[in-house]
């Protein structure tokens, strides 16, 4: 089976492909396309023929690379997960939300950070990040982009289920941050997440303060690589 479908990603139209073909993906994606697999179970399949099987558990997953992503029945391949194939293929940040001032999208390689910027000092440790971080487990700190100048005005995200932000100096005491964290807090809501950690300094009241103003609440304190930290859970 092979079925292709046009997506319109940032204003332009990319060729997308789903199969349970290996072949038929590899070729596709030779020829610049993004890719999805199929994978119907074989007793779906002898179902669709007519014929009655029960289904396995332990039934082998193909081989359908060079498709980052597999689906069980063709309806799962809707819109949303052809334009993260789309952003795989042809390394491209997927928009993760946006606010009334804020884009928050992943981090690409070309963007330009402040001095400050320590986690991605160097464009090697920033791509490292983006292959890595995006492409397995499609969370982590994303880039936050004030709307009216384009610039990235600081970093926050979802990493093993704990909440991080950071705005860089110049545009502190704007709200930045509080702005972003609802944002993103409410996506994991939608994501179907049910709960959220977050860290702060025990010494950091500026993040506590935020902290207790996005609803969370105070679990225990700790010590933790930065010294004794706070640790806050929000239940959403």
């Amino acid at each position: 089976m092979l079925i292709e479908r046009e997506i319109e990603v940032n204003g332009s139209l990319f060729q997308a492909v789903i199969s349970d073909d290996r072949q038929a993906l590899q070729a596709a994606y030779a020829a610049g396309r993004a890719v999805v697999g199929l994978w119907q179970r074989k007793a779906e399949k002898e179902r669709e023929e007519g014929g009655a099987a029960e289904r396995s558990e332990t039934e082998e997953i193909p081989d359908l690379s060079p498709a980052l992503y597999l689906v069980e029945r063709l309806e799962d391949a809707d819109e949303e997960l052809l334009k993260k194939a789309v952003c795989r293929r042809f390394s491209m940040p997927w928009t993760i939300a946006e606010t009334k001032r804020l884009l928050i999208r992943e981090f690409k390689a070309s963007d330009v950070l402040p001095d400050e910027e320590e986690e991605f000092r160097t464009p090697e440790l920033l791509s490292s990040y983006i292959a890595c971080q995006y492409r397995f487990y499609e969370s982590g700190l994303w880039a936050l982009v004030e709307k009216a100048t384009g610039k990235i005005v600081g970093k926050a995200g979802i990493t093993d289920g704990e909440l991080g932000y950071h705005i860089y100096k110049e545009y502190r005491r704007r709200g930045l941050a509080e702005e972003a964290c609802r944002a993103i807090i409410r996506r994991e809501k939608e994501e179907g997440r049910t709960c959220v950690r977050l860290q702060a300094r025990a010494d950091n009241m500026a993040s506590r303060r935020l902290a207790e103003k996005l609803g969370f609440v105070q679990a225990e304190e700790e010590i933790c690589s930065i010294g004794s930290c706070i640790l806050y859970v929000l239940s959403i």
